[in-house]
């Protein structure tokens, strides 16, 4: 009882020290309640929608190359909605809203094709102002990433395809030089002569291999092992993607026996988009494994495997982190809750006094 008494008498000390009108207080703590719960129910919501369904893989002899193979006629074909990059700077794209894609597998390699509405052919980037059409296919094996390009825990491979590489003009010999006289290639090329590998005008694949581990912090991949091949339709672009299921690289998205997540993304270059500006999937697809029964190519590489079947979507997350793969960061998210709830408190209770 007295351990009571004296609480009773700390707080009505503090009281007499803080005054506070009672029924302000009351209403603004139910404010700053609700507004916790309001943001509880939101994160669950964007939680949930995170993943956007699951992406048929079709089971066939022969890996298809090119985007006009035939092959691709039976492959279902999945439309997934794309939206424009806002999530971090720069802000942009958004000009294409949807894309179609296709996915076939055999025992030793995997397939993607990507057809899209554009009604220009952006392949010339021989000036400043001009920007190439691209598509990339973001993958990540087992548990799933943040949808921002990955974070530190859980880097993600990315393939990328730009029109420039294959589809630009041919130019004679000293032609298309931004300076050609007096300065040379170590002036006005230094990335070229750097060895960069990023600044090449073409690849001998069609394609590049990158890893990521959030916005910002794109990285070429030692192992190049995808190809790429582009067509330009009557009103757009076909692309398509080949690698062998077991990548090579550290951060190589195998396509074995493990969840796979997939989100996708396009740049048109006449509407300026590059780098970040671009239109993208919000959601994440995985692979159906109910589509396809594959087998492992063994380590030999013959591609005649004995192994298991393909099962890529069965809804288990490889690793720790929260169900269904899906992580969250917690310091963060309670940071901002707290912060929230504070924030509302004071100004509820400022406003009715």
């Amino acid at each position: 009882m007295r351990s009571d008494d004296g609480g009773d008498a700390t707080l009505s000390r503090l009281a007499k020290r803080l005054p506070l009108d009672g029924q302000a207080a009351k209403t603004a703590t139910t404010l700053a309640v609700v507004t916790v719960a309001v943001l509880l129910v939101g994160q669950a919501a964007v939680v949930a929608a995170v993943t956007g369904g699951a992406q048929p893989l079709e089971s066939v002899d022969s890996v298809p190359s090119e985007p006009s193979a035939v092959e691709w006629q039976d492959a279902e074909t999945r439309t997934v909605s794309l939206s424009k990059q806002q999530m971090a700077p720069p802000f942009g794209g958004g000009s294409v809203d949807e894309l179609d894609v296709q996915t076939v597998a055999n025992e030793s390699h995997v397939a993607v094709r990507l057809s899209w509405e554009d009604p220009t052919r952006d392949a010339d980037i021989a000036e400043p102002t001009n920007f190439s059409d691209g598509a990339a296919v973001m993958l990540r094996t087992g548990n799933q990433p943040p949808i921002t390009m990955g974070a530190a825990g859980d880097p993600v491979n990315i393939w990328y395809w730009r029109a420039s590489w294959r589809h630009g003009p041919e130019q004679s010999e000293g032609a298309g030089d931004m300076y050609a006289y007096p300065h040379d290639d170590s002036v006005t090329r230094p990335g070229q002569q750097a060895g960069n590998p990023l600044s090449g005008p073409e690849y001998e694949n069609g394609a590049q291999n990158y890893y990521a581990k959030g916005f910002g912090s794109l990285s070429h991949a030692s192992a190049q092992p995808v190809r790429a091949s582009g067509e330009r339709t009557d009103d757009g672009w076909e692309v398509t993607f080949v690698r062998e299921r077991t990548g090579a690289g550290e951060y190589d998205a195998a396509v074995t026996d493990e969840q796979v997540y997939v989100a996708f993304a396009v740049w048109n270059g006449s509407a300026d988009e590059v780098n970040g500006q671009k239109s993208i999937t919000l959601q994440y697809s995985t692979m159906d494994p109910d589509t396809a029964d594959l087998t492992l190519p063994d380590s030999g590489g013959d591609g005649a495997g004995d192994g298991g079947s393909l099962q890529v979507g069965d809804g288990e997350s490889g690793g720790g982190g929260a169900p269904d793969g899906r992580t969250l960061a917690l310091p963060g998210f309670i940071s901002g809750l707290v912060l929230s709830a504070v924030l509302v408190w004071f100004v509820a209770y400022w406003r009715m006094t």
